[in-house]
């Protein structure tokens, strides 16, 4: 069989398919020699700042010189974005064999697991040959049915805990945050900067694992400014004057996240790691589409916020780095979505909006997302469908703008602009 054939077999599963579970990935897993058993793990969950807090701590251990197997989702343009090992995509060619490989395996063990099944299985595996020191997993979706959750990790990450993907995890905050606490594992330590409710329940399921949690705001904290100089205070660690090229005031709970999941393999599964790695890791992290400035002056900025809270996070980093400022946003986001509560994080910051439709099936209507923003902005509100058409007007206007509401959206925009779209990018 051929590459070809290889992504027609994974486009075949249905790309936005669930399928809960975790007993197909497991007999996949199986078949496969259990790759996923052979390598340290770090797995971090959460509703927001996932990706942020994965890149982190893997561009610290490869500061530290260790090879890390870093698998995040979605990705904005390739599919190879989601497996990387040493900070490198992985070929389309050798993702493509390893489709393949587990492609076999799925027909021997008689059921077809889902698109998500398949590309994880292909990471595990890839780690474990390529002979990657750690992993650091990006949880999908939730926590409990996610296939990233067939480790026992050195250690757990949850970073909050807000509304999303509510048809899938539960209509309260108690019961998504049940639903991201069981990537705890018995007596694997776990590093939340989860509050209220949430937190509540992450405590409680702790407790029942016995497993030690630490907690944002007690057993860790930040402070300063902006990434751009801030502290560190954990249970051993304090480092001072830290700066991160990842943008947003929102981003020092995530970096401290990151450093307090650090900070625990150093101290309670004896991971070597220097403070020279921190201070150079953290400055350094990949991880675009996220308060990505493409323009300085009249700023344009590009961000995959597309829940509540995100859009909450966005609205105040705004606020900071560019105060008294009002954006005009181009915004796009899919059907299963909180349009409304999104869009009235955003209104504070907002003074024009154009609606665009992303390009993916599950695409929210451009009317149906204007019938949520008459409710919350008073201002001038457009519709151009096309997404391209749409981000070429936002580029004629030349005022201060703002990408947002999908990943799908800002993927597509990352796209154009590989493609020659006219934006001075930094």
């Amino acid at each position: 069989m051929t590459t070809n054939d290889a992504y027609s077999y994974l486009d075949s599963l249905g790309f936005h398919k669930i399928k809960p579970g975790l007993e197909r990935i497991k007999g996949l897993l199986r078949r496969l020699g259990n790759p996923h058993e052979k390598v340290p793990a770090v797995i971090v969950g959460g509703t927001n700042g996932k990706g942020s807090v994965t890149s982190a701590i893997s561009s610290v251990l490869r500061a530290e010189g260790y090879l890390t197997g870093d698998y995040t989702s979605p990705h904005l343009i390739n599919l190879t974005e989601r497996i990387k090992l040493g900070g490198e995509e992985i070929g389309p060619d050798e993702l493509a064999a390893l489709i393949l490989r587990v492609k076999d395996a799925s027909d021997a063990e008689g059921e077809s697991p889902s698109y998500f099944e398949v590309v994880t299985a292909a990471a595990f595996v890839y780690f474990a040959e390529r002979g990657a020191d750690f992993m650091v997993l990006e949880v999908g979706m939730g926590g409990r049915w996610d296939a990233t959750n067939v480790t026992t990790p050195h250690a757990a990450v949850i970073t909050n805990v807000s509304k999303d993907h509510m048809e899938y995890l539960g209509s309260t905050i108690a019961a998504i945050a049940l639903e991201k606490a069981c990537i705890i594992k018995p007596g694997v330590p776990v590093v939340t900067a989860a509050g209220g409710s949430a937190l509540g329940v992450i405590k409680k399921y702790a407790r029942e694992t016995g497993s030690r949690i630490y907690v944002y705001g007690k057993d860790y904290k930040s402070s300063g400014g902006g990434t751009s100089d801030f502290t560190y205070t954990g249970r051993e660690w304090k480092l001072g004057w830290l700066s991160s090229n990842l943008a947003g005031p929102y981003q020092l709970e995530n970096l401290s996240t990151a450093i307090s999941a650090l900070e625990t393999l150093s101290l309670d599964c004896g991971v070597a790691i220097t403070e020279k790695s921190v201070r150079n890791g953290i400055a350094n992290i990949k991880w675009p589409g996220r308060l990505e400035t493409l323009r300085e002056n009249p700023p344009l900025i590009l961000d995959s916020a597309h829940n509540p809270g995100g859009g909450k996070a966005l609205a105040n980093a705004l606020r900071t780095l560019y105060p008294g400022t009002k954006f005009t946003f181009l915004l796009g986001m899919l059907d299963d979505k909180q349009h409304a509560p999104f869009l009235r994080e955003i209104a504070g910051v907002a003074e024009k909006l154009i609606i665009t439709e992303v390009p993916s099936s599950r695409a929210a209507p451009a009317e149906k997302l204007l019938a949520a923003a008459s409710r919350y902005l008073h201002c001038e509100i457009r519709i151009i469908k096309d997404y391209a058409s749409a981000y070429e007007e936002l580029l004629r206007m030349k005022e201060p703008s703002c990408i947002a509401g999908s990943v799908y959206l800002a993927g597509a925009i990352r796209k154009l602009i590989g493609s020659g779209a006219k934006v001075d990018v930094l």
